[in-house]
């Protein structure tokens, strides 16, 4: 049976399922994580419409991602258009969600770099001294 991984991505992190599990299909996982999000949109005392769930197959690759307004029950009653404008705003949240993490990453590993050039900087003024 194929083995599938889910990651929950929130405004704050990325978070993975470390040990994943088994569906038949990829249909399945996906149905599967459709109910992990409806759960955690139950659970939660925080605003989740941003909130996604990435499916990935055994090697990590993505096969599909839930955002957590297109099957929000809670806004169901509303009219279609601003439904629509709801998820529209949610997976914008959601890429710059993204984009801050990635950015936040990015100026991690800069500091690192620098840090390291620092080192060796200091090293060699140290041998020339």
């Amino acid at each position: 049976m194929p083995f599938y991984h889910f990651v929950l991505k929130t405004r704050d992190s990325h978070i993975p399922d470390p040990d994943g599990g088994e569906w038949p299909n990829d249909f399945a996982a996906h149905k599967e994580a459709g109910l992990v999000a409806q759960d955690l949109m139950r659970n939660q005392e925080v605003k989740t419409g941003s909130w996604r769930i990435e499916v990935r197959d055994q090697d990590l690759q993505p096969l599909s991602e839930i955002l957590f307004a297109e099957i929000d029950q809670t806004i169901a009653h509303f009219p279609a258009e601003l439904r629509q404008r709801h998820i529209l705003a949610s997976r914008r949240m959601a890429a710059l969600s993204d984009a801050i993490l990635a950015l936040r990453k990015t100026l991690g590993e800069v500091s690192a770099t620098i840090n390291q050039a620092n080192t060796v900087m200091a090293l060699v003024a140290g041998k020339r001294g």
